[in-house]
Formats: structure tokens, C-alpha cells, sequence
């Protein structure tokens, strides 16, 4: 082993940098990080890679057993040239015990054999199926074992020799975790609320916040090889696993977390799937293929099988439409508003970083400095330790200390209501989305004759099927049509021999499948699904909606950049939204004061640790809900009226940065029955002035 001594990187940028089996370079010497694997072994079996360890933990958010995370002082390469003998080997462990390689896994994702050396890198061999993902033999090394040989002495889809550049594309997948330090409410400034319409009526679902106090734990846990000249069959990646994360730690980051609160925002999805049967059907048939039969819906950022499994459920989908086998084709709405509020966020982190910072930004490279994290209760491996229990959230983190100002200047742009902002918003909903949906239109429309024009190159029973499994899907799931990746992986399993039979058929199968249409509500040409998607390669198409985060980004024009919203409807849910955003305190001035707000009030407390205190008339009237309040340790200061009068104003303040305040009591006559208007508000001079209001009052009640 030798140390690789090249140009520093920090934050995100370094573990692409610096990424396991990616070649730093090549040609006549070679420079590779190899790293243990959890389910290979490796020979010689002590990989020397790092020297120094500078930083280590055990991540919370990480189930795998015995796993931790290592920042190294030094990370080392091997080298290889012509001179030296260096070689390393991967083998995966069971097929010391002899065991066969089955045909079922033929669509396996990880590999069961890796040989590094000067000769592999140089002039290397593969199999097609992914079983050998480097070699330095003619012959298969495991054609004695393999029940997909095909062949004499060499099997037919055992390939080479190549260079390894040209072989694959490696990046690693990346898990992250970030929350803000410091006192809770008092981390982030508010920039912006987000307010919909819900069956007209105005409701407040989120806050946008500018921080700079964020901590971010980020590292890489595998590297996936995207197949270049390989020309991998049935899958489009290969994945290795490391024993150790190899990341770090950082403090004090600059970052814009948009807040939801996941109670208001699955009233928002289920009112727009009750008025949009076309989102409706897409989100249900992906949360259908993607977790399948399972009752509880939930995601593991570890678990890299998720999307993989989910492409063997659409083969089998496919296998009941040709077959005759009608599925039910509903989605219970409570599931499909949980699944529908997860997406969104996903969906909104990517079209944020790629749609609107990376055009706005001068540098080319500032995705290598931008990253994202969401929480949200299907993150059941996070949400257990989250403060932030009923609080889901997008973070947009520069991974640098200190920042870069892209992130502060976006801020800026969102709470000034920048026009440049406001036209690229726009341009995004006018122009970039009904444009693609166009193009994918007409190549849906023109698909038949498309693939017909290839009837003289290829049998026409493959052409058959691909045409079939379009028609089929459609007349079973009305709005929406089957996910290109997932057609060709069907069609290249049922028609295999037909198929592999020689390269010029091979060949004209993949120009058949790259004319078929491609989106399925959401790609990465419409939402831009960058390299560091905190998802595996087949998850991501299940876990993003063009139509979703169109309908959401259509609101923007309503609550960008505004500080104050008059409210005249739907006071009391209002309320409801404002209290659920809570991370600190909630304080109320009210001169009548209701049990039902109480009980709210105590709802929100009993899974938030929050500091309430209310403000009061000491009357037989509010006798009741003071006495509930109590009892719910709620603080309560009970005014008494004087010859002066009795204190009038009726206010309510969230985390000394949002107020609402206007004629209503906060009993359910004040917010539910009487004609009342508010104002809600998060102007710095208007919060200060009530929480200046409220101190007087408290000061008055002390000194009486």
C-alpha cells in the first residue's frame, strides 16, 4: 500500500473525491482506494487503506450492526503499474462452501467476485450478469459453479478484455443526517410561511428558515458501479457495501430547512388526491410496487434492497396483466396522504438544488458544496431519536464551514420575494414541466410505430411484448403507464435467449428500449435527481412526483416573501397549523380562554417538550380551563379587572418569532362560530412588539 497524496477536499465533495474503487487516475499507473466489504473477502485480508483515524462514531440513525463511521488522517491508495505484483482480491464468502450461482441471480445487484491488479485495470473481463466485476482471466472464474454458463470452455457472457475506465462509473451512496444545535426555537430565522388552500380556506402548512447553526453527519457506505461499456443485463448498477463508513462531522452550517407540520401537510395531500385523480393513481401504484404488501409504511436509509425489490414486484405485475390477473387498484387515503407528504419533500430537496440554486449560482461546481436532508415519520430509523417528532423537514446544507453565501443569498431572495426567483418558479411550471410531458407525450402517442420500425432487426415476439406490457398497463391503471427501466428488465427476462442469441440482436433490443418512453411523473430530466440523492438508484423513481411538487411549487406566488396574511375564514384551524409548528413555546393572552383550546394546547405538549404560558382573566367563566390547564402544567397568570378595565388584546406568539393576533377569543366561539379576523405575522418589528406587550402584562400581573 501507498499513500496517494493529491488535492485536499472537504464536506461533501470528499467523499466523491475520494470515493472506494473509483480510479483517482490511470492509463500506466493506477490509483484505487479499496476498502473491506461486508459480504466479500478480501486477500490479503489486511487492507492497510487510512492512516490515523481523526474522527470516529457509531451513527443513531444507522441500523446496520456493529456499524461506525470513520473520519481517516490520511486515506491511502494502491497503486498498481507494470513494476509491481500488487493484487487484491474480492471474493464473495459462501462460494468458499462450493455453493452454485443459481440462474435466479442473475439479477442480483451485487457482485460475487472483484480482482484488482495491473492486468485487470489494464486489459480487464466481466460478466454481463455482474457475478465478476473485474477479472484478469480469459476464462470465468467461477464457471464451475455458475448455472447461467452458457458455452464450452467460455461462457458466452463473460466479456473482455477492456480497461477499467471504460468499464464503470463509480460514486458512493452517501447517508446523511442533519439537525440544528443550540436552543430550539431560537436556532433559525423565519424567512417565509407556506400557506395553501384547502377546500378554500386558507391554512398554514409550513415555515422556511434560515440557519446557519446546522451539524451534519455525512458518509459513504457503498460504492455503486454504473455500468459504462459493460453493458450489465437486467440491471444498471452494481453495489458493494463497506464494513466502515468512511465521513465525517461537521458544525456550524449554513442551511435553509423548510418545516412542515406532517398533521396540516397530509390534510394538504389528501385534499389535492381528492381533487387529482391523475396524482392520485401515480402515487398509488408507486407506493403499491414500492412497499408492496407491507402494513406499515416506512423507509431504511441503509437497506439498499428497498428499490430492488421493488423492481422485482413490477416484473411480477407484469406476469398478472399478461396473464389476466386484475389487481385492485385503490390506495387507502390515510397511506397514500403519508406516502404523498414523504414524497413531497424528497421531490422538493432535488428540484430545489438542481432547478433553482445551480441556475442561480455562478459556480459550476457548487453541487459538489450543496447538500440535502429530510426527516419525516416513514424514516423510522431516524424518527425515534428526532426531537422534532410531528416536525418534517427539508434541509439545503452548504457542507462547508462557514458557508459559501449561496445558501444565505437564496434566503435573502425567498424573503424579498426576488423576482428572479419568482421568474425561474414560474419558468419551471410553464415552461420546464409542461414541456417534458409534452415530449413524453408524443413519444407515448407515437410508440406503436416506433417500435414497429424494428420489426425487420429483431424477432417480432420481443417487439410484441413491449408493445403488449404498455397496452396492458394502461387499461389497468388509468393516468399513468409502466416505468421504462422496469419494461426493459421484463422483457430482457421473459425473451433471454431470444434476446442474448448474438450482440447485433443485444444490440438492437437496447436501441428498441432507449426509443420507449421514459418518464414515469418524474426523472431525472424534470426533477433532477443530482448524484447525491440520499436513495439507492432504483428507489429514487418510486420516491419523487413531477405532479406532486407541481401542484405544491403552483402556491408560491400566495406566500413568498409575505410577512403578514389576513385571515377571515378557518380561524381555528389556523390556530391548530401555528401551534403544531411549536419548538419552543407557545405564549397566549386572551381575556376568555376555552377547555377545548386547552386540550389542544395539551395534545401538542404531550409529545413536544414545550414552555406554554397563558395570560388571563381570573373570572368564574375561564374557571374550568384554568384549572385543566394546570393540571396539564401548563402555566396560567390570571388577571384580575381593576378601575382601569381589563386587559383587552388577544395575541398569540410561537417561538417569539410568529404572532397572531386580531378580535377573536381563543375559545371555540372566538375561532370557530363568531365573525372574526386575524393577522399572522412574522414582520422582526411586529413579534417585537408583542412579545414587548407581553412582557408589560406579565410585569403589571407581578407587581399587583
Amino acid at each position: 500500500m501507498s499513500e496517494f497524496s493529491g488535492t485536499q477536499k472537504s464536506g461533501i465533495q470528499s467523499l466523491y473525491t475520494f470515493t472506494p474503487f473509483k480510479q483517482l487516475f490511470g492509463r500506466r499507473k493506477y490509483a484505487i482506494i479499496l476498502v473491506p466489504i461486508t459480504y466479500l473477502n478480501s486477500t490479503p485480508g489486511n487492507l492497510n487503506w487510512n492512516n490515523g483515524i481523526v474522527d470516529s462514531y457509531t451513527p443513531f440513525f444507522y441500523s446496520r450492526e456493529n456499524f461506525k463511521v470513520i473520519l481517516p488522517s490520511t486515506i491511502n491508495a494502491t497503486l498498481f503499474n507494470e513494476n509491481n505484483k500488487t493484487s487484491i482480491k474480492y471474493e464473495d464468502m459462501n462460494l468458499k462452501n462450493r455453493n452454485k450461482i443459481s440462474k435466479t441471480d442473475v439479477i442480483s445487484i451485487f457482485p460475487k467476485l472483484m480482482n484488482f491488479n495491473y492486468d485487470s485495470l489494464i486489459h480487464g473481463y466481466y460478466c454481463k450478469y455482474g457475478f465478476v466485476l473485474l477479472n484478469d482471466k480469459r476464462q470465468c472464474p467461477l464457471m464451475n459453479k455458475c448455472e447461467a454458463f452458457e458455452g464450452k470452455n467460455a461462457c458466452k457472457y463473460y466479456y473482455g478484455p477492456v480497461s477499467y475506465e471504460r468499464l464503470y462509473t463509480v460514486v458512493p451512496h452517501i447517508v446523511r443526517f442533519a439537525e440544528e444545535e443550540g436552543e430550539i426555537g431560537k436556532k433559525g430565522k423565519i424567512i417565509s410561511l407556506i400557506t395553501v388552500k384547502i377546500n378554500n380556506v386558507e391554512r398554514i402548512i409550513g415555515k422556511i428558515e434560515f440557519s446557519d447553526t446546522i451539524k451534519l453527519h455525512a458518509f459513504a457506505d457503498a460504492s455503486i458501479f454504473y455500468s459504462k461499456y459493460a453493458d450489465l443485463m437486467y440491471k444498471d448498477f452494481l453495489w458493494v457495501s463497506y464494513k466502515e463508513g468512511i465521513g465525517f462531522r461537521l458544525r456550524k452550517l449554513n442551511g435553509i430547512i423548510i418545516k412542515f407540520s406532517i398533521y396540516t401537510l397530509r390534510d394538504y395531500i389528501k385534499y389535492l388526491l381528492d381533487n387529482n385523480s391523475k396524482l392520485r393513481a401515480w402515487l398509488c401504484v408507486k407506493k403499491k410496487i414500492y412497499f408492496g404488501s407491507k402494513k406499515r409504511l416506512y423507509v431504511n436509509l441503509n437497506n439498499s434492497n428497498a428499490g430492488f425489490n421493488a423492481m422485482k414486484r413490477f416484473e411480477k405485475e407484469f406476469d398478472d396483466l399478461r396473464k389476466g390477473n386484475q389487481q385492485k387498484n385503490d390506495c387507502d387515503i390515510e397511506d397514500l396522504a403519508e406516502f404523498g407528504s414523504f414524497i413531497l419533500l424528497h421531490t422538493l430537496a432535488h428540484m430545489i438544488i438542481s432547478k433553482i440554486i445551480i441556475p442561480i449560482t455562478p459556480s459550476s461546481s457548487v453541487l459538489n458544496d450543496i447538500t440535502y436532508f429530510i426527516t419525516h415519520p416513514i424514516l423510522r430509523n431516524l424518527m425515534g431519536n428526532n426531537k422534532l417528532a410531528n416536525l418534517s423537514a427539508v434541509y439545503i446544507i452548504e457542507s462547508v464551514y462557514g458557508g459559501l453565501g449561496y445558501i444565505r443569498a437564496i434566503a435573502n431572495m425567498i424573503g424579498k420575494r426576488d423576482t428572479n426567483l419568482l421568474n425561474l418558479i414560474t419558468d419551471i411550471l410553464t415552461l420546464d414541466f409542461p414541456n417534458h410531458e409534452k415530449r413524453f407525450n408524443s413519444s407515448l402517442n407515437n410508440m406503436k410505430n416506433t417500435i414497429y420500425n424494428f420489426n425487420s432487426k429483431i424477432d417480432k415476439s420481443i417487439l410484441d411484448i413491449l408493445y403488449d406490457v404498455y397496452n396492458e398497463w394502461s387499461s389497468q391503471y388509468q393516468y399513468t403507464h409502466p416505468l421504462h427501466l422496469a419494461v426493459r428488465n421484463y422483457v430482457g427476462k421473459v425473451k433471454r435467449k431470444e434476446i442474448n442469441k448474438d450482440s447485433n440482436t443485444r444490440q438492437t433490443f437496447k436501441d428498441v428500449v432507449s426509443s420507449l418512453p421514459l418518464c414515469w411523473d418524474g426523472c431525472n430530466s424534470c426533477v433532477g435527481m443530482d448524484k447525491g440523492c440520499m436513495f439507492g438508484p432504483y428507489d429514487q423513481p418510486f420516491l419523487v412526483s413531477r405532479e406532486l411538487v407541481s401542484e405544491f411549487l403552483s402556491t408560491y406566488k400566495d406566500w413568498m416573501g409575505e410577512a403578514k396574511f389576513i385571515i377571515t375564514k378557518g380561524l381555528y384551524n389556523i390556530f391548530i397549523d401555528l401551534i403544531r409548528l411549536a419548538q419552543k413555546n407557545i405564549k397566549i393572552v386572551s381575556p376568555w380562554i376555552g377547555k377545548d383550546i386547552i386540550d389542544d394546547l395539551t395534545n401538542i405538549k404531550a409529545y413536544r417538550d414545550l414552555d406554554i404560558t397563558i395570560v388571563t382573566l381570573d373570572d368564574d367563566k375561564n374557571k374550568d380551563a384554568i384549572q385543566l390547564a394546570e393540571n396539564n402544567q401548563i402555566k396560567v397568570i390570571k388577571l384580575k379587572a381593576d378601575s382601569q378595565g381589563i386587559v383587552h388584546t388577544k395575541m398569540l406568539i410561537i417561538d417569539d418569532s410568529i404572532t397572531m393576533h386580531g378580535s377573536a377569543n381563543f375559545t371555540i366561539n372566538g375561532l370557530q362560530k363568531n365573525v372574526e379576523s386575524e393577522v399572522v405575522s412574522i414582520d422582526e418589528n411586529t413579534v417585537k412588539k408583542f412579545l414587548d406587550q407581553f412582557s408589560e402584562i406579565i410585569d403589571k400581573s407581578n407587581s399587583t
